[in-house]
């Protein structure tokens, strides 16, 4: 779509070309959060889920610094698209707004994924929290970029007011048209949504399955060397074989373990003693995995192991 303003039309940029320059803009940000792992990688490791607070701040000081009027409202990926973030009036934006552009941006991709402990499962107020700004705010802007034809712009744009144009040197303003409505109740209705986490998670941890794992997954949580826990239970059939019942653990620990076998039968003894319903299990997992995640770039190292249940008793 397109404004005349002075003999010259300011063009707001399309779909495609804005998905590639953030796709660009993203490989490269890959880029410098593989080096930075690469020269710190014990030190990310060790410090958990809050290291993608670093991936985060790198993350906005790209698109805060450049897409503003300091980086003349283009990242290196929107030089080569050329595309460009201007304000409604058709002027760059300033810092502060440019930062806040690229928060509500990036908040719900980081808190994404993040691991939740025991205590955070337990508390409505934070679940909520998670839920309006990974579920909400998330949504909001995977369904603004997609289906948000008239003004293109995401929940992002629409809170400092920016739109990302084609660039036009001779334009500096324009009236761009007003966004349909119908998006707005549609975010509405699904935030309202998200608002309903905690009661669901709440019913959810007081059916048996849950209130079952619980204290298996806080007494993990309290083992040397772990970070978060994980504990699920299921059971796998296949044809002509008997059902084979199996106990899961999961875990993020925080320093490469010289035996890891024999800390993961130690894991998986903690779960035989610690489970009522052991006796109904054929087999015990112990996934094991070291490694860093900031947001940008991560890395992990793996190792799953297996036990029978005669073999832990």
């Amino acid at each position: 779509m397109s404004v005349t303003e002075g003999g010259q039309d300011l063009v707001i940029a399309g779909f495609w070309p804005r998905i590639g320059a953030f796709v660009v803009d993203v490989i490269i940000l890959g880029l410098v959060g593989m080096v930075i792992g690469g020269l710190m990688y014990s030190s990310l490791a060790s410090i958990g889920a809050p290291a993608r607070l670093i991936g985060f701040f790198i993350s906005l000081v790209y698109f805060g610094v450049l897409n503003s009027r300091i980086g003349n409202g283009q990242t290196l990926a929107n030089r080569w698209f050329g595309l460009r973030v201007v304000d409604a009036q058709g002027e760059l934006l300033s810092l502060p707004r440019a930062l806040l552009r690229y928060t509500v941006l990036g908040v719900p991709y980081f808190f994404n994924n993040l691991p939740l402990s025991a205590t955070t499962m337990m508390s409505p107020v934070l679940i909520g929290l998670l839920s309006l700004v990974v579920g909400g705010a998330g949504f909001a802007l995977v369904y603004l970029y997609v289906f948000n034809r008239r003004t293109r712009q995401s929940l992002h744009d629409l809170v400092v007011g920016s739109y990302v144009v084609r660039v036009q040197p001779e334009a500096a303003r324009a009236d761009f048209p007003p966004i349909w409505r119908g998006h707005l109740v549609v975010i509405a209705v699904v935030t309202l949504l998200s608002l309903g986490a905690p009661a669901v998670v709440n019913r959810l941890v007081r059916t048996d399955l849950f209130a079952g794992l619980m204290p298996l997954y806080q007494t993990l949580e309290t083992q040397p060397h772990v970070m978060n826990a994980g504990v699920t239970r299921g059971w796998a059939a296949s044809t002509g074989r008997p059902t084979t019942h199996y106990l899961s653990a999961q875990l993020r620990v925080d320093a490469p373990i010289t035996d890891d076998a024999g800390y993961a039968r130690g894991i998986a003894q903690v779960l035989a003693k610690g489970d009522p319903h052991f006796s109904e299990e054929d087999v015990v997992t112990v996934g094991l995995s070291y490694g860093y995640d900031i947001g940008i770039a991560s890395w992990w190292t793996r190792r799953a192991y297996s036990f029978k249940r005669g073999e832990l008793q």
